[in-house]
């Protein structure tokens, strides 16, 4: 009875080419962000896209070859949306609050200089800060305190001893500010990052910004190639990435080979036929594609003999036991 039933079931073995089809290029000429996105569109595909570690190493090595150990753009670009923060807000979780790692991906908060310069700060840095008072006839309209906290005690303190954080930052509450000295005021900034793909390689980089509205992202890598924003109109090397043709495919992928073995119910179906290879390989995708791997091509590799898939009968099963033996 077992015999038969192993003489029903074949067992087929193929070749499957994983391709990613993505090559990086370093270019070394300094330029803002926008003028490097338009170059690699322009020569090349787009700014550097990674999808996972292996890629983010084939770009770091891209670099690095060339000499060069430092930051470039990648295309990764922040919009970035200002809002006060009302007591009845909600969009900040309790516990995301003081620990807000990675750096800068969802939000951060704003603090003033006495020059007037805002600055764009990770929301978990101490600094003094400045309350309203409201229309408190007994007080001054506007409070520095001079202890520093992070953004959300401040926040609290003023809530409980005055009315809010101060929301504006005129020259009356500049000048409450000593020289050198910078302060929390209420405003959220949100953060929308524009990226193409889930993967994130986030650097946990303390820093402070005075851009207003966008910030433009950077691999650095004297920090492993991990990434943080900057400023987009700062001038910096860059890497391109370009989609590989298909000849360049076969010199990029030649030792990415999976050895796939198909268990076929029934002895009259033909693994070698154009349309049943077809169906198999379209599959064989669409798995990948529902198990969010992207960026991935297969593709059948014939053997010498022209074939894709060949039977294991029951001698090469024997052959392979005593092997393993």
């Amino acid at each position: 009875m077992m015999e038969k039933i192993l003489l029903g079931v074949l067992y087929v073995s193929g070749w499957l080419i994983l391709c990613k089809c993505r090559q990086y290029h370093f270019v070394s000429q300094p330029l803002t962000w926008h003028e490097a996105a338009h170059y690699c569109r322009t020569q090349y595909t787009e700014l550097a896209v990674t999808e996972d570690m292996n890629e983010m190493t084939q770009l770091k090595k891209k670099v690095s070859s060339a000499g060069y150990k430092s930051a470039v753009w990648i295309n990764l670009y922040t919009h970035i949306h200002y809002k006060n923060y009302y007591r009845e807000d909600n969009f900040i979780k309790e516990d995301q609050k003081i620990e807000m790692a990675p750096f800068f991906v969802r939000f951060f908060c704003r603090s003033i200089s006495l020059n007037g310069v805002r600055w764009n700060n990770n929301c978990s840095v101490e600094y003094p800060f400045i309350c309203y008072n409201g229309t408190n006839p007994l007080g001054p309209e506007y409070v520095f305190v001079n202890e520093s906290m992070d953004f959300f005690r401040a926040l609290k303190y003023c809530r409980e001893n005055f009315t809010e954080l101060t929301r504006t930052w005129n020259k009356d509450v500049q000048s409450l500010l000593p020289n050198g000295t910078q302060a929390w005021v209420d405003m959220i900034g949100l953060v929308h990052n524009h990226w193409s793909t889930s993967f994130g390689y986030w650097d946990d980089f303390l820093q402070t910004f005075d851009s207003e509205y966008e910030l433009c992202g950077v691999a650095d890598l004297q920090r492993l190639g991990k990434w943080r924003l900057l400023p987009c109109e700062t001038k910096l090397p860059f890497a391109c990435y370009s989609n590989l043709q298909s000849n360049d495919v076969e010199k990029e992928v030649k030792q990415k080979v999976i050895n796939l073995k198909l268990k076929i119910d029934g002895a009259s179906l033909n693994v070698n036929d154009s349309a049943v290879k077809a169906d198999l390989l379209k599959k064989l995708q669409d798995k990948l594609n529902e198990t969010g791997v992207s960026g991935v091509t297969l593709k059948w590799r014939e053997q010498p003999d022209g074939e894709v898939f060949h039977k294991e009968g029951r001698n090469s099963q024997k052959e392979k036991k005593k092997t393993e033996l």
